[in-house]
């Protein structure tokens, strides 16, 4: 092969690795609709099993702040609780394999559990692909979540 067939392949070589990169997003709209959680994967490289997760606490227009998650698999249910009145502030608890994260729209902050709680409160659902998509899907099963 000559040297100009080289360079007409170079542009297919450069963007291949980026063939199979992932970003998109997906959110639990309160029903006040000036609240709402949002979660971002990002996948840079197509060979990861995993994705790094931005969780997001929106009350708009005054706050919106987050934190971000390494290694989640991008395959998984990410179930999301609405956790019980014990707390100072009303927060929800979202579920990453054996991590916890405490998220409150009334502060704008998302926090790690350093333990996991001992009452996780009431399933509203489960961020997850559905379809192709990934999406909050409402009332899903907690069985569901381990299964996959």
């Amino acid at each position: 092969m000559n040297l100009p067939k080289l360079l007409r392949l170079l542009p297919l070589a450069l963007v291949l690795p980026l063939a199979g990169c992932l970003q998109d997003t997906a959110s639990y709209q309160f029903p006040e609709k000036d609240h709402a959680i949002s979660l971002v994967r990002n996948q840079p490289w197509f060979w990861l099993d995993t994705v790094a997760l931005e969780v997001i606490a929106i009350r708009l227009p005054d706050c919106h702040d987050g934190i971000r998650v390494e290694g989640v698999p991008r395959n998984g249910a990410l179930p999301l609780y609405q956790a019980p009145d014990d707390y100072p502030e009303p927060i929800f608890i979202l579920r990453t394999g054996k991590r916890y994260f405490a998220i409150s729209t009334e502060s704008c902050r998302v926090q790690k559990f350093e333990t996991a709680p001992a009452d996780l409160g009431e399933m509203m659902g489960q961020f997850k692909e559905k379809n192709g998509k990934f999406q909050f899907v409402a009332g899903a099963q907690e069985q569901s979540a381990q299964s996959q």
